[in-house]
């Protein structure tokens, strides 16, 4: 009898494992601001410190569709933060925003990121609305939500 109530224990436990992965990152959705997609991209990247992969597909998730065509696919978009340019943003230390500007369906974001190499990098973040084709609204409209669609090469010293 206690072997059978291990195993069911057991099988529960990684059950809620595997579903508590699966569900650990932040989709995109109209009640989130474009700050805060901004600031969920950042989490992501700062969290790259000890899980990389997971980092970056965070950023991924909240990318534009007209981003991810131009990147390409998941794997060939994670090789960017292999750059001088964005690899200051894998387990960056601090950021700040220091200005940000929102015109109808564009937002932009001049931050600052503190990086391990002591470094600070400004970038420019640039999100655009999309319309998520399989979410409506209760009005049967799709589902507008904040995505990024630029991130500027960094300039080192300074915010951009």
């Amino acid at each position: 009898m206690t072997v059978k109530w291990f195993f069911i224990f057991s099988v529960f436990v990684l059950f809620a494992w595997v579903n508590a992965r699966a569900t650990e990152f932040i989709l995109p959705s109209s009640d989130l601001s474009a700050q805060e997609v901004v600031e969920i991209q950042l989490l992501g990247l700062q969290s790259g410190k000890t899980d990389k992969p997971a980092g970056i597909e965070q950023v991924w998730i909240f990318a534009h569709p007209d981003n991810k065509r131009a990147t390409g696919p998941l794997q060939k978009f994670a090789t960017l933060f292999d750059t001088p340019s964005y690899a200051p943003l894998i387990g960056h230390l601090n950021y700040v925003i220091n200005d940000s500007r929102i015109d109808g369906s564009v937002a932009r974001f001049a931050l600052t990121v503190l990086a391990r190499d002591g470094k600070s990098y400004g970038y420019l973040w640039v999100l655009r609305q999309a319309s998520l084709s399989g979410n409506h609204t209760e009005s049967g409209q799709h589902e507008t939500v904040w995505m990024t669609t630029a991130v500027s090469a960094p300039s080192v010293g300074e915010a951009s």
